[in-house]
């Protein structure tokens, strides 16, 4: 099974002591998708866990071996428990 790496993002707060504030571009959640059909590549409509993906952003990842976890290591921490119980079931 083909599996999508998606990025949701989210703006966060950057502010300073006496300076104007400011918003950066983090990433929230990190979500698994199948891809839709055709030869494009993009994902479908919605995640695994049933969000949709329209403002998400593609990672380029793809696992190494059938004993890597389905999602680059460095986003571990943000991965949707929902999305992963999904893949595991």
């Amino acid at each position: 099974m083909s599996i999508l790496v998606l990025l949701e993002p989210e703006l966060v707060r950057t502010t300073a002591v006496g300076a104007s504030t400011e918003y950066v571009e983090k990433v929230r959640t990190v979500h698994a998708a199948r891809p839709a059909p055709g030869p494009d590549g993009e994902p479908g409509d919605t995640t695994l866990c049933g969000m949709a993906t329209g403002r998400m952003r593609r990672d380029p990842y793809r696992a190494p071996g059938a004993d890597a976890p389905w999602y680059p290591p460095e986003w571990s921490t943000r991965v949707c428990p929902y999305c992963d119980r999904s893949l595991r079931s």
